[in-house]
């Protein structure tokens, strides 16, 4: 429903008839109902939840992975099994998973409110590198990993769901799935099998089938894996992306988008690209009577991340968060990790290295946490409208200001303390590539206040990244 023309009365009677949202009942498989999810009792569940990215699938950008000799960038286990024996590899790649998610996390996850946890994985998380299934002791299929994200869920009263984030020869064509036999046989194959596993499950929410894949004529290639999922699984709901919104094809589905364009750094622009990119698509599934769900999304500027997530709570949209956790990402993760502890060059650095940064991942000593973007994530799960438009949150002061933004010659780093002369000052692209390293002291100005040429940088969005000691600041800003 369009509740935007609805009166203020109509919004707050509705507000006030879902106050249930945050707290799952007595779970059950959830299904679509119009454009709501409800459980077996038809009682509707909004799901607001945050992504486990980089715990099973690794993608370098966001895990403090140094090397780039992965193409995807997206499997740390690929590089390393170039160099190490398979007991090595097992050793290295359970020591990070152990450690990137824990029980822990979950516990943190579910007391900012969130009632979900999508989880992103690869085919190298079931199969060997020759396609052959990973076995546990018993001889079957090695869900572990999945098993214990489920068990933890259901612990907690939460749901999961499961997104295949990288498929077979994916280094070839990021999204580009839409005519290649072999991968679609093998999405076939792994999908067949977690449906087969998860079948009946109630903690299990939806199947994601495939992350930003490219469009097939007459979505040929969802088609075929939909259908291969329905074969053993008619019940649990599907999520889908990249495909035209087809009630009389699709059932039991989920509508998914990934919204990263409110990437202004003033809330008036970001509200004009909402209304007019995003609004369209909202009254779209409305009009169909699908529900829809915001799979990833993410906002540089917290007055209009807390806009969005109030915009997402008036309409009942479905929403999680990239990510949970980065390293040295500063607003991509609700937690953060300082990279001297946990960044390594798994290429070249020594076993026990690799071993002894990966073992700290989950050391809290290790991670400084984005309060303001923590509260404005947790109002929002929560359910926290409001009629003006934007929730009442006592923001952090970033430590980092960068100002002007967006900027064409120079930049000016303004920061709260004095800042140190052997600071290092590093600007990154957004897939974490180091694009200019220069130390501190070259910038112009004294203090708190340093001013950097800009002027060779392309057009686009960079991240300043500067080292003094043990801290690490980071800051967003856009070059025109």
């Amino acid at each position: 429903m369009n509740i935007r023309f609805f009166s203020k009365l109509s919004i707050v009677t509705i507000l006030l008839n879902t106050l249930w949202i945050p707290t799952i009942r007595a779970q059950s498989v959830l299904h679509a109902s119009g454009n709501k999810i409800v459980d077996s009792l038809n009682v509707p569940v909004i799901l607001r939840g945050v992504n486990l990215g980089g715990w099973l699938v690794t993608e370098d950008w966001m895990c403090g992975i140094l090397d780039s000799s992965d193409p995807e960038g997206r499997s740390a286990r690929q590089t390393l099994e170039g160099i190490y024996t398979e007991t090595q590899v097992n050793q290295l790649m359970n020591t990070w998973e152990n450690n990137w998610i824990t029980a822990a996390d979950i516990d943190t996850i579910r007391s900012l409110g969130f009632n979900f946890m999508r989880v992103p994985f690869g085919w190298r998380n079931l199969q060997y590198q020759n396609e052959q299934w990973c076995r546990d002791t018993s001889g079957k299929i090695d869900f572990s990993r999945f098993d214990w994200i489920v068990n933890q869920a259901a612990a907690h009263h939460m749901y999961v769901i499961f997104d295949f984030h990288v498929w077979l020869n994916q280094n070839l064509d990021y999204s580009g799935i839409s005519n290649v036999d072999s991968v679609i046989l093998n999405a076939c194959t792994i999908w067949k099998a977690v449906a087969g596993h998860f079948k009946n499950n109630p903690t299990v929410a939806a199947y994601d089938l495939l992350n930003e894949p490219t469009g097939s004529t007459h979505d040929t290639v969802m088609h075929i894996i939909y259908d291969t999922v329905r074969s053993v699984d008619p019940t649990h709901m599907i999520a889908l992306e990249g495909v035209n919104f087809d009630t009389a094809r699709w059932h039991n589905v989920l509508y998914e988008d990934h919204w990263y364009g409110l990437t202004a750094p003033n809330l008036t622009s970001n509200i004009a690209y909402f209304d007019s990119a995003y609004l369209p698509v909202l009254h779209k599934a409305d009009s169909l009577k699908a529900p829809f769900y915001v799979g990833e999304t993410q906002s540089p500027n917290d007055s209009s991340l807390a806009w969005s997530l109030n915009e997402y709570c008036l309409y009942q949209t479905n929403w999680s968060p990239w990510t949970y956790k980065t390293i040295n990402q500063w607003g991509w993760g609700l937690l953060s990790f300082y990279p001297n502890h946990t960044a390594v060059n798994i290429l070249t650095a020594p076993f026990d290295t690799i071993l002894t940064k990966w073992s700290q991942v989950s050391n809290a000593g290790n991670c400084y946490e984005l309060q303001d973007i923590k509260t404005i994530w947790s109002n929002g799960a929560k359910d926290n409208c409001s009629m003006s438009g934007i929730p009442t949150v006592e923001l952090q002061k970033s430590p980092l200001t960068v100002f002007p933004n967006p900027a064409q010659n120079s930049i000016t780093l303004l920061f709260n303390d004095a800042l140190n002369n052997s600071a290092t000052i590093g600007i990154t692209d957004l897939t974490g590539r180091l694009v200019s390293l220069i130390p501190a002291a070259t910038g112009t100005g004294v203090n708190n206040e340093v001013t950097l040429n800009v002027s060779g940088l392309a057009a686009g969005v960079y991240f300043v990244r500067v080292s003094s000691g043990q801290l690490v600041y980071n800051a967003k800003f856009i070059k025109e």
